[in-house]
């Protein structure tokens, strides 16, 4: 859920912009000027419906009053005037000296008006018998401020007041027959260091409520309902201008001179604009303007803000926008997570570096991040290839004609090396997470694959502990420990088995292995593990070299390749699995079939087996007119889908003999992910991510966010979720399509009377139950 950029209203008027507002009933943006202008401009399309002048003074403050569909308006001209629903003026209210703010009790039919020095409460008088709108007789004074009071908000029968005179008031209403008044409930004369210029009421949907107050200051603090200080937000560059609650995002807006709002959750007070990309594109052009004010319009779900220039922005609420953007360094190919709790989420980089992200417990939009360097993957190369030199010396030294034989040991390379082994391209092309050995497996454009994993070593140093001393390792490390351990408690295991370990054995991850028999990109992966029927979890992988390696991926080492049956073949072209480099692969577990896409516009389908001589041709599928980019299996609908740069989407059937379905989706394809939960198709065509439902094959939700082509998506069934990388080096995360749930049919009730409906014209229609 995002709030994007929807107006930029330049030149609004040649004087500020002094207060801003919005009219549900005419679904229109309001701001006062100076001058005593009121402009309205419509909150849809952004452009200018009104302009009046009614006020001589500075337009301090906009109010709706929903009952009587009126618009107030006040200034400092000492008048509050009362609009229609048709733009006109219904009501001059004349004080004689400036308001400055106004709000509605809605529950005890009060206007509440802040003035110099004073509150004061009036009856609200919707039949205009006293002549106005409000009686301005009778009216109850406060004068526990001595200065300007320009923040009034009202919950339930409290009344929250603050204003200049540095003082946070909370009064309770008064109603008595005959009687009514503001009764002192708390004061704090010292809430801020300078005056208090803005203040909201913050109320989620977890019912919580909070009071937000902002000052010169440069501060803004969160108090709960009855006074008591929750948080302080500082590091402001410039005194609070205006605050606001973006309800739909869960998010406070601080305007603090800046040409961005900083953005806040109210709930942990942690800045998260780092991780909402709101302001994460803005253009240069902003940055040469403040933002000063800022209003939230709920009935659009609209923020407005008004600039130093006297321009006006407009921000409207996306439900298919991206929720958190979370930043990198470099470009960003691949991605996986873990379905244990916590989740986590892993990223591959062009750089050659994977990155962990977890969520915070604190709030939704915040991850931390932990980094796995690229180079302490090829320290751990380098000290396998030392290690197989000196074991390739000792046998060519002693045994060196039965060297030549052992053509799968140790991660041996049966092919001749290429000659773009060694260059500088390090991305990681393709990762996946194997949840049963708790493995992070990385294809690497070095032709290199790496495996991380739990530091085995943390399970030898805590044998050597003493219990007494030991605690917090053993909680830590318990998964490791065989259940007759020592360390264990004496009640039992149970409490560990309780608590999640992921997050404790991911962060101690390192790179145990590096997979070396391709001579050239790899490309992609799968893994078939003991689910499927065998007894230990196989890696396939595939890359520019043509080949198909599989390996053990427990212990590390080369299992067996493909192998073509075909006897006419050359011996080098047996090893060949297509004519084109091999672009991407997908696992079948319903039929033990897999399928690899080729630059040779073709997708291949073989029986996966760990033999590599046994993986047969099962079919070929043909029609797409550029290369394929992608190939998925859809086990909820069982159907083959494939994607390439000319544009299109394939469906075929379970067995390949059929293409059932081609989808335009107007770009090349370079991410594709079927959604777990519903079976959609989820694409990333360019820099767009398209969801197409897998019934009527229709583009069912359109995500825009990025700036660059979408590499990789994947969907997180546990929390909803779509999270895309880019190479504008940004990870996105948005909400998961959901099908709307249909509507039941009433069926009607035989035995109850039924009623005729007479319509214009004489005619009846459908009798209906009673």
């Amino acid at each position: 859920m995002a709030m994007e950029k929807q107006h930029t209203l330049k030149d609004t008027h040649n004087h500020s912009v002094t207060a801003l507002g919005h009219h549900p009933t005419r679904r229109e943006i309001l701001a006062g000027f100076e001058d005593g202008v009121i402009k309205a401009w419509e909150s849809d399309s952004g452009k200018l419906s009104q302009c009046v002048q009614e006020h001589a003074g500075w337009i301090t403050d906009f109010l709706f009053w929903a009952d009587e569909k009126l618009l107030l308006s006040a200034s400092n001209d000492g008048t509050i005037l009362c609009w229609s629903a048709g733009g006109t003026v219904l009501d001059r209210i004349t004080f004689g000296y400036p308001i400055y703010k106004m709000t509605l009790n809605v529950r005890r039919h009060h206007l509440i008006c802040g003035f110099n020095a004073a509150v004061k409460l009036f009856d609200l008088d919707e039949n205009k018998e006293s002549g106005h709108f409000i009686k301005m007789k009778g009216a109850h004074v406060a004068r526990e401020h001595t200065d300007i009071v320009r923040c009034i908000v009202c919950h339930e029968n409290r009344v929250y007041t603050a204003g200049y005179d540095r003082k946070f008031m909370i009064y309770d209403t008064i109603t008595y027959p005959g009687t009514k008044g503001l009764n002192v409930l708390y004061s704090n004369h010292n809430a801020h260091d300078a005056g208090i210029n803005c203040m909201i009421m913050v109320k989620d949907s977890e019912n919580n409520t909070w009071i937000l107050t902002g000052s010169f200051d440069k501060t803004v603090k969160i108090w709960s309902p009855d006074g008591q200080l929750t948080h302080k937000l500082d590091g402001f560059m410039s005194a609070i201008t205006s605050i606001c609650y973006c309800k739909p995002s869960k998010t406070v807006w601080v305007g603090s001179g800046t040409s961005y709002a900083s953005l806040y959750d109210p709930k942990s007070g942690e800045n998260v604009s780092d991780f909402i990309g709101t302001f994460q594109s803005e253009g240069e052009q902003t940055l040469k303007y403040h933002l000063q004010l800022l209003c939230f319009c709920p009935e659009f779900n609209q923020v407005v803000a008004s600039s130093s220039r006297r321009q006006l922005f407009v921000w409207k609420y996306n439900t298919s926008g991206c929720i958190t953007a979370l930043k990198c360094k470099h470009a960003v190919e691949s991605l996986t997570y873990t379905q244990k709790v916590p989740i986590l989420i892993f990223s591959g980089g062009s750089d050659g570096m994977l990155n962990k992200w977890e969520r915070l417990q604190t709030n939704t939009f915040m991850y931390s991040k932990e980094s796995f360097l690229y180079s302490e993957a090829q320290a751990k190369l380098a000290a396998m290839l030392k290690i197989k030199n000196k074991r390739t010396e000792s046998d060519s030294s002693g045994h060196g004609h039965q060297a030549a034989t052992r053509q799968h040991t140790m991660n041996k390379s049966f092919l001749p090396p290429g000659k773009n082994r060694r260059h500088a391209n390090v991305a990681l092309l393709r990762t996946i997470f194997v949840e049963s050995l708790d493995l992070l497996v990385a294809t690497c454009e070095d032709s290199n694959i790496y495996v991380w994993g739990f530091d085995d070593e943390a399970a030898t140093v805590l044998q050597r502990m003493q219990p007494s001393t030991s605690e917090n390792l053993v909680q830590k490390y318990f998964i490791l420990l065989s259940p007759q351990s020592q360390l264990l408690p004496k009640n039992g295991t149970a409490q560990f088995e309780e608590h999640d370990s992921v997050t404790n054995r991911v962060a101690g991850f390192i790179c145990k292995n590096v997979l070396q028999g391709h001579n050239s990109c790899v490309t992609s992966v799968f893994v078939v593990g003991r689910e499927a029927g065998y007894d230990r979890a196989y890696l396939v992988s595939g890359g520019w070299d043509r080949r198909l390696l599989i390996w053990d991926l427990a212990a590390g080492t080369l299992h067996d390749f493909f192998r073509s049956s075909t006897p006419e073949l050359a011996p080098g072209a047996q090893e060949l699995a297509c004519d084109g480099i091999i672009i991407d692969m997908a696992y079948c577990p319903k039929r033990n079939e897999f399928a690899y896409a080729s630059s040779d516009k073709m997708v291949y389908i073989r029986t996966f087996s760990p033999v590599g001589s046994e993986m047969t041709l099962v079919n070929t599928l043909q029609g797409h007119e550029g290369e394929i980019t992608q190939v998925r299996w859809n086990h909820l609908t069982d159907k083959w889908v494939t994607a390439s740069e000319d544009g299109t989407l394939r469906i075929w059937s379970e067995d390949g003999m059929n293409c059932d379905q081609i989808l335009n989706v107007h770009g090349t394809v370079s991410a594709l992910c079927i959604d777990q939960t519903n079976g959609c198709m989820v694409a990333g065509v360019q820099d767009v991510i398209k969801v197409y439902e897998s019934e009527q094959y229709k583009l069912v939700q359109t995500n825009v966010g990025h700036t660059d082509a979408v590499r990789s998506i994947i969907h997180i069934p546990e929390r909803a979720q779509y999270v895309s990388s880019s190479w504008d080096m940004t990870i996105q995360i948005w909400n998961a399509y959901k099908k709307p749930v249909p509507r039941k049919k009433v069926q009607l009730d035989e035995n109850k009377p039924k009623t005729l409906i007479f319509q214009p014209g004489g005619t009846i229609s459908d009798p209906v139950s009673e």
